[in-house]
């Protein structure tokens, strides 16, 4: 998949999250700071779950399966 398409993908899909679904920005940013750290990015992706940690970190109530965040 190119930048572009993933990019869309990933707005397409946090679009629709509803906003008292939503973690504030402060949170989001965070929670992509500690998983651009993480030895278990891989793309775009988490190794230990599978998941766009994009989307992951934008719903207030996910959490990292490594315990990170």
């Amino acid at each position: 998949m190119g930048e572009e398409a993933y990019k869309e993908m990933i707005k397409k899909h946090t679009d629709i999250i509803k906003e008292e679904d939503k973690s504030d920005d402060e949170t989001y940013k965070a929670r992509l700071d500690t998983c651009k750290e993480c030895e278990k990015l891989n793309a775009g992706t988490c190794a230990s779950c599978g998941c766009f940690v994009e989307i992951r970190a934008a719903l207030k109530r996910s959490a990292c399966p490594n315990k990170k965040w």
